[in-house]
């Protein structure tokens, strides 16, 4: 089952449907003679789900029919549509070619375990490899590596196995012929910067490979921590979506050789003076916890408003809005802070609609600390997990044994709210079997969510015109790299409130807000665009009133190559009630070999990852990119006017080529330096000195994600500007600023 956005197909073979595994809008042309059995004649959403039944000793069953399966959604049963079981020879879908992928996490693996790993998978690999048994080999050692495109070249695979050392396989390596290039897409991203998520990254670039595909994922495990929850959450959903299973094989037990540790360097003297401690996010995100908790801003829910927050209800890429009666949180937020809040520190948000946790699947009580994330994961996208045995070799086996070994059941599903979640659950009438399928799904909302609409052409002859709009607004436009030439925009808005318009629907207040935003070039042409609506829902007229005390927060992402661009975003509450915001955009070159750092995205507000609840399972499934430094999200604003006492920090990047080869035991040094200069006068105001940033843990990856607090608390009211330089341990220094004004 693969719940994405609906495709629009004419006549199409239950067979071709049910081995693409997504969700469709299938119609059946008037007068178009019907097939029996084979055509879907009614225009209908279709949810597909795959099940694994075996019986107690663990062999497959493979006759049972329709009528023996039970389907439910949210504990409500549902009425299967269509059935075929994926290893009848009869079935249209038999010869299909069917994809795996070896992902070998060298993160928790020891170079012992590796080489028992990697000698199991060549065994794994002579067996199995076969003309419509196509497979890749991943490395993940702090981001993600393709030592082999998916094949059936047998040698080619065991090459690619064969040795602990990443480095003694060529990534990229030529795939067979008219085989999916996928892979090489998600290892040319930056964002995969712990297993979980380069595993997220590597299920969506897999996501337009028909049929259900396998990912082997040999690993020592990791304990399911609260930060981590959110990325694993999103994780399932993405798998479940592009129709990928998880089979991990915890490796642990076998002996382990710990590579000694070698001598540290020693530190450098840069910018002309010593170090100073390492400067951490964990004491950065404690000093700003000691503030407290305040009452929080108005927010926005996905779904329904609940006290502390909730994810938002714009669509899209997007974040903003405000709740439904009673609601707080996050979305709508005041320049001042969101509210009363002190600290900075962001409620914790719920969304009761949103059942994203509810993807999680319980752990067998047998299941060790290490093996939280890898039952998770298993459990979650109709896998299992192979453990506590010294049989590598029959794991792989019993794993790959499962490439057509299941049963797709089509459902059409009830109407739901975009960006819910839900449950799925499947029985079999029949005593003494085993059921294995997807916990779930989730409706994401499409990045243009107004195409093709008339609202939207309303927007784009706004964004052409001359007229100013009547809605003021502000914008920040910091953008990070995603890989070499290509940048991802975190646009934050804040939006004069008052002049939205609502208007009574059944007994409450309610305002849509429509968004479009269209990057050009100077010659005129589209570098991005996107389009959003923001729903808005209170009570009664105190709470609008209320609401429009504080500006509206809104957020977006979109992707964007190197180039200068001119922004144009343009929002409605309907009518000629409407605003306009126009700002140069400019994203500098990189090509990813080089040091370097991203914008500074400002912020009065921080939330712990664990605070932030649900509400960052929003934006993971909805593919948004939060601003994560350690466990500590930051959220950009939309105004570079700060006032005196409330909290003021910054988020940034650094790309540094060297950690992608570092030995762990003597890594590369990095130091920043924070000051904070009059923009008059040019005359430093507030001076960090030089501060040596922690490196991460694991080599491989080359961002460092930071989060520092900004020195104001001495200034007085004025115009500034603030400068951020980082050095490495080769001599390279970046540089960026940026203008903010404290009154």
């Amino acid at each position: 089952m693969r719940p994405i956005r609906p495709l629009s197909v004419g006549a199409m073979s239950v067979s071709a449907i049910l081995s693409s595994g997504i969700l469709l809008r299938a119609q059946q042309p008037q007068g178009t003679p019907a097939s029996p059995g084979v055509v879907i004649q009614t225009e209908t959403k279709l949810v597909l789900v795959d099940s694994v039944v075996t019986d107690k000793k663990g062999q497959y069953v493979r006759d049972l029919t329709m009528k023996d399966f039970k389907l439910w959604e949210d504990n409500k049963e549902q009425t299967i549509k269509t059935f075929s079981f994926e290893a009848d020879p009869n079935s249209p879908a038999s010869n299909q070619a069917r994809y795996l992928v070896l992902f070998f996490d060298n993160s928790t693996i020891g170079y012992g375990d590796q080489a028992r790993a990697r000698e199991a998978a060549e065994k794994f690999i002579d067996a199995n490899a076969a003309p419509n048994r196509l497979m890749a080999v991943v490395n993940f050692g702090g981001s993600i590596q393709i030592a082999q495109n998916f094949t059936n070249d047998k040698d080619r695979l065991k090459a690619a196995v064969s040795g602990a050392r990443i480095s003694s396989v060529n990534p990229n390596a030529t795939a067979s012929p008219n085989a999916p290039a996928q892979l090489s897409q998600a290892a040319a991203s930056f964002g995969a910067y712990d297993l979980v998520l380069s595993i997220r990254q590597l299920a969506k670039n897999l996501a337009s490979i028909p049929g259900r595909k396998i990912l082997m994922l040999l690993s020592g495990g990791m304990p399911l921590t609260s930060e981590l929850l959110p990325e694993v959450t999103a994780t399932i959903d993405i798998c479940n979506r592009s129709n990928v299973a998880i089979y991990p094989i915890d490796i642990r037990g076998l002996t382990t050789i710990v590579p000694s540790a070698g001598p540290r360097a020693s530190l450098l003297r840069l910018f002309g003076q010593a170090f100073l401690p390492a400067n951490s996010v964990a004491a950065f995100s404690s000093s700003f916890q000691r503030g407290g908790a305040g009452a929080g801003g108005a927010g926005g829910t996905r779904g329904g408003g609940t006290p502390g927050g909730g994810a938002p209800s714009g669509g899209g890429a997007g974040r903003g809005g405000a709740p439904t009666a009673g609601g707080a949180g996050r979305g709508s937020a005041p320049i001042a802070g969101r509210g009363a809040n002190p600290g900075g520190v962001l409620q914790p948000r719920m969304n009761p609609y949103n059942q994203s946790r509810d993807l999680i699947p319980k752990f067998p009580e047998s299941a060790t600390t290490n093996q939280q994330v890898l039952f998770a994961l298993a459990n979650g996208t109709g896998g299992f997990v192979i453990h506590d045995t010294n049989d590598l070799l029959g794991g792989l086996g019993k794993i790959g044994e499962e490439q057509n070994q299941y049963y797709v059941l089509g459902y059409v599903p009830p109407e739901s709210a975009e960006g819910s979640c839900h449950v799925l659950r499947v029985k079999v009438d029949r005593g003494g079997v085993n059921v294995r399928s997807r916990t779930g799904y989730c409706n994401a909302k499409s990045h243009d969510l107004l195409s093709g609409n008339l609202v939207e052409k309303d927007l784009e002859s706004r964004i052409a015109s001359s007229q100013p709009g009547a809605i003021p607004a502000t914008a920040e436009l910091p953008y990070f790299y995603t890989s070499p030439g290509i940048a991802r925009v975190n646009l934050a808005l804040e939006i004069a409130s008052e002049p939205l318009k609502f208007e009574k629907v059944k007994g409450k207040f309610h305002a849509d807000i429509n968004v479009l935003g269209i990057a050009s070039t100077p010659e005129g042409g589209v570098g991005a665009r996107f389009s959003d609506t923001v729903k808005l829902e209170f009570a009664d007229k105190k709470q609008v009133e209320e609401f429009q005390k504080k500006p509206l927060h809104y957020e977006n992402q979109f992707d964007i190559g190197a180039g200068a661009y001119t922004l144009k975003v343009v929002f409605s509450s309907g009518g000629n009630n409407f605003g306009k915001v126009e700002a140069p955009l400019t994203i500098d070159k990189y090509d990813g070999k080089r040091f370097a750092i991203s914008s500074l995205a400002l912020s009065r507000q921080f939330v712990t990852v664990a605070q932030a609840g649900t509400g960052l399972d929003a934006e993971l499934i909805e593919d948004r990119t939060p601003l994560i430094a350690g466990n500590v999200e930051v959220i950009p604003t939309g105004s570079s006017q700060f006032h005196k006492g409330e909290p003021a920090v910054f988020y940034f990047e650094l790309y540094e080529p060297l950690l992608e080869n570092a030995d762990p035991a003597n890594p590369p040094m990095i130091a920043i330096r924070e000051r904070i200069l009059d923009r008059t006068t040019g005359e430093a105001k507030a001076d960090t000195g030089a501060l040596r940033l922690d490196m991460p843990k694991t080599m491989g990856n080359p961002v460092i994600r930071n989060a520092e607090k900004m020195l104001v608390d001495q200034l007085p009211p004025g115009a500034y500007t603030l400068e951020l330089t980082a050095q490495d341990t080769a001599n390279q220094l970046v540089k960026r600023t940026a203008d903010f004004e404290l009154r």
